[in-house]
């Protein structure tokens, strides 16, 4: 006796298959984050080009940022373009930021890092946005030393959509770490002004907040030490190189939100051995 599969069933097999195609371990899925990081680091770009100025986001399409003419799609391809025109514009050859292949291939890396830590999950695609999210951030901070509110705001407002859809902490835990990063930040910035410097600003401040809430505080507490950390050490290294030098927060909190995401556990146990 055949065993007849109905079409619904097989359709179903067809599609189970691809996705164990595309399991954790599997070189596809990884080669596919990769490209799907590339392609939103390609519309990071655009972010970090168009909002401070408060251009559209959607309108005109890909154009060269110097003569404003259009940019064919075969010469838009993510992080390859930039070297193949070898960093100028291939309309009126004026220099292309570095900025562009730097945004499109640390979005291609951290996607294809998070693939392998929480392969094709809810995970994934929340700690994929938040880091594409701070990559944004921390370009713009780099390039106009603010952090603009509509970002910090959308990032608040992924956060709490995830406390809803797949919560992973308390609310009172959430609640706990917004006010920590508050209480963190705000001294920050208390010190900075007593001691007649400017340590960070009410846009750190708020990013501090929402970063507190989306981590909890106990992981936002490993996040702010390691972004301070490094924001010291970068500042020791430029101080007698760089008259007044401005030390933007935000690509520290980024580097502090992915060492959090990748080894936040095994920094705590590391400094509790080392203390105790």
């Amino acid at each position: 006796m055949q065993l007849q599969i109905s079409p619904q069933i097989a359709s179903l097999t067809i599609w189970a298959d691809a996705w164990n195609l595309l399991s954790w371990d599997s070189s596809l899925g990884l080669a596919l984050s990769i490209i799907v990081g590339s392609i939103l680091g390609s519309f990071a770009n655009v972010v970090i080009h168009r909002l401070p100025s408060g251009k559209s986001l959607i309108k005109p399409a890909s154009h060269c940022p110097s003569c404003g003419q259009s940019i064919p799609f075969y010469l838009n391809v993510p992080f390859f373009s930039y070297f193949f025109l070898k960093g100028k514009a291939s309309c009126c050859g004026t220099p292309l930021s570095p900025r562009y292949p730097i945004v499109e291939l640390l979005c291609a890396l951290i996607l294809g890092s998070l693939y392998i830590l929480e392969g094709w999950s809810a995970s994934f695609g929340f700690l994929g946005i938040w880091m594409m999210l701070l990559i944004i951030l921390a370009a713009i901070d780099i390039e106009h030393y603010r952090l603009p509110n509509a970002l910090v705001g959308f990032g608040l407002l992924v956060s709490f959509a995830w406390m809803i859809i797949s919560p992973q902490q308390s609310w009172l835990q959430a609640l706990l770490g917004l006010m920590v990063g508050i209480v963190i930040a705000g001294l920050t910035m208390l010190i900075g002004k007593v001691m007649k410097g400017r340590f960070s600003g009410m846009g750190d401040l708020k990013l501090a907040a929402v970063l507190g809430f989306t981590f909890g505080p106990g992981r936002f507490i490993i996040l702010y030490l390691c972004a301070v950390l490094f924001a010291v050490f970068f500042s020791l290294l430029f101080y007698r190189r760089v008259k007044d030098l401005r030390v933007p927060m935000g690509p520290f909190f980024a580097i502090g939100a992915w060492m959090t995401i990748l080894a936040g556990r095994e920094i705590v146990q590391w400094y509790l051995g080392f203390i105790y």
